[in-house]
């Protein structure tokens, strides 16, 4: 049976124009787990990302630092299948019908990009349209679409690897949500849901075999939990 290890990337640049770029704090994250992943002898035969720029320099961060530090460590696979949800697409298309159909909603649309609650509240609002939403409009990725494309690139990363392969993927917090989805039978909504929680440089573990994906363990960062008194375990 195989071992996927989804690595969620490191914090970003949210509220700061380019979302898709590490923050320090996102680098020094990446550093603090892949000191971790060398401490407790974490070996891996195939590692993959997707190609968003804040995937591939969590990548590359924490594979440099694994290789400058010891031997065996692959090379980096990107595939676009393991990138994020289109989440400036849904957020643009949504928020514009819902902002037609609840005014109600016109003060936290405002604000929704300086205050994380209004932010959070209308992000809701968005995901559970998206979820819902089968009349595929335009230009968005509906969610089917989305979990049918991770679904395909775990079986395509499974079936290139041997059934013993330990593989590492660093990815984002929709993929993992939509890879537990797959593995679990949980509803669309609790399974995007569970994934707002995912720390950024987590562990979650699955297994796959001839039964399918299996959950094997979810969102562990015990690297960042020991320093600057929670400060570096961030969800953005």
């Amino acid at each position: 049976m195989s071992e996927l290890i989804f690595i969620r990337h490191g914090q970003a640049s949210f509220g700061r124009g380019d979302y898709d770029i590490l923050s320090e704090r996102g680098r020094e994250q990446s550093l603090l787990i892949a000191e971790y992943l060398i401490n407790t002898c974490v070996s891996f035969d195939r590692a993959y990302s997707g190609t968003l720029k804040r995937q591939v320099d969590t990548a590359e961060a924490i594979l440099d630092y694994m290789r400058a530090n010891t031997a065996g460590i692959p090379g980096l696979i990107r595939t676009e299948g393991l990138n994020e949800y289109q989440s400036e697409g849904i957020m643009h298309h949504y928020v514009t019908l819902l902002a037609q159909e609840d005014s109600s909603l016109h003060p936290l649309i405002e604000k929704m990009y300086t205050d994380k609650r209004a932010f959070q509240h209308v992000f809701d609002r968005v995901m559970t349209r998206w979820l819902s939403d089968d009349s595929k409009p335009e230009g968005v990725e509906g969610w089917n679409m989305f979990k049918e494309r991770v679904g395909d690139s775990i079986k395509h990363i499974t079936g290139e690897n041997g059934k013993d392969s330990r593989i590492i993927i660093f990815s984002s917090g929709g993929v993992i949500s939509a890879a537990i989805h797959i593995a679990t039978g949980m509803s669309p909504y609790e399974s995007i849901r569970i994934g707002w929680g995912l720390v950024n440089t987590s562990i979650t573990k699955f297994r796959y075999g001839s039964s399918g994906l299996i959950l094997h363990s979810f969102n562990n960062y015990p690297h960042l939990e020991n320093f600057s008194s929670g400060e570096l375990i961030t969800y953005r």
